[in-house]
């Protein structure tokens, strides 16, 4: 690994450069990041490298401040030496690398930077350690979540994190366009969001489940649904099973394939509560406050759940380790994953729907519209 001089660690960063591409929920994430480093160095300049699908979650930092150097997914070294041109003459104080994978480690090498942060070894992967020349120092032991990873990053420039970064608004809006849409596409009143599919299939969960709750939800709380859903086969499929499997005194709305990343936003920051698996609409309506009924076996909630917010969360974590790897196994360290299609099903409906009970009546109790209980 080659050498380079030590860093000023005790200079204040005037240009500060990170690379995050993707994915969604993680580009979500970083959010708090951008605001801790805005709040401790106003006068830095901020400039994020990001995929050109999850930009659009984020293009509202610019009124942070943050320059966006949107690039489509690298594919081959044109890509690359084209972000090295588009970057030419640009020499940064601070690269925070905020990615360990392959597309993204090749990033790295196209921007200069006096300093280059990344990962330990705890959480890299893919040669990361040969792309980066400091690193973080490891994660606390257990299952800490990927936003804390994040904001190490600041920690590691000097900075300091406060709750003010996290808590309250994290600064996304959606365009005045998808405002227009909800105003049309949503029901009246709260209502409830229901994300059924997330990124792998491994992670989804029935639809008779989602049916089921949702149909609780209308019937306890009086709160319609609303599936929400990308252009997929599997999303469609899922929502229409769901939209099959409902009551008919159930309404429902389905905006599948509808809701591209601005009307998502759009949608999360209307609705009375969201119910999903791990998936990046969880962290959407966390960022706005919206409290989340989240499932999760493949992955613990305290790692990728809503940052903070888990206590609505149903978490078969452990039990899906102990049934698929054996109790007491290694595999449940933290980063872990339980990739198995048993890991879901250990998520019943009922304890679903108690804890969607408890989401409503803090909903509730927040919110300007008064529920109506059945």
């Amino acid at each position: 690994m080659p050498s380079h001089p030590e860093p000023d660690r005790a200079a204040a960063p005037r240009t500060i450069c990170l690379v995050r591409l993707s994915a969604l929920g993680d580009v979500v994430m970083v959010a708090p990041l951008i605001k801790m480093l805005r709040r401790e160095w106003p006068a830095a300049r901020i400039t994020w490298v990001i995929g050109k699908a999850a930009h659009p979650a984020v293009a509202s930092l610019a009124r942070l401040g943050v320059e966006f150097v949107v690039i489509d997914k690298p594919r081959g070294a044109r890509d690359y030496l084209a972000l090295r041109r588009r970057l030419a003459g640009r020499h940064f104080d601070a690269l925070l690398c905020l990615q360990a994978s392959w597309r993204a480690n090749l990033v790295y090498p196209c921007i200069r930077a006096r300093r280059k942060i990344g990962y330990g070894r705890d959480r890299a992967k893919d040669c990361h350690a040969w792309f980066v020349r400091e690193t973080l120092p490891a994660a606390a032991a257990g299952t800490a979540h990927i936003l804390d990873g994040f904001l190490q990053f600041g920690e590691a420039l000097g900075g300091a994190r406060a709750a003010e970064d996290y808590e309250g608004a994290w600064g996304l809006e959606p365009p005045p366009e998808a405002r227009a849409w909800a105003d049309g596409a949503l029901p009246a009143g709260p209502w409830l969001a229901v994300a059924p599919c997330a990124s792998k299939a491994e992670r989804d969960w029935p639809a008779s489940g989602w049916a089921a709750v949702a149909a609780h939800a209308w019937r306890a709380h009086r709160l319609p649904a609303v599936l929400l859903g990308g252009p997929a086969a599997r999303d469609a499929a899922t929502a229409a099973e769901i939209r099959a499997l409902l009551p008919p005194d159930c309404p429902v709305t389905d905006l599948t394939g509808r809701t591209d990343v601005p009307r998502l936003l759009a949608a999360l920051e209307r609705c009375a509560l969201l119910l999903a698996p791990d998936t990046g609409a969880t962290h959407i309506a966390r960022a706005f406050g919206r409290p989340v009924v989240g499932l999760y076996a493949v992955a613990p909630s305290s790692r990728t759940g809503p940052y903070r917010r888990t206590e609505y969360c149903v978490d078969k974590f452990v039990e899906a380790v102990a049934l698929v790897h054996g109790a007491g196994s290694a595999k449940a360290r933290r980063g872990a994953r339980v990739h198995d299609p048993r890991a879901m099903g250990l998520i019943g409906t009922e304890e679903v729907s108690a804890a969607l009970d408890a989401a409503a009546a803090a909903a509730a109790a927040s919110s300007a519209v008064q529920f109506k209980s059945a």
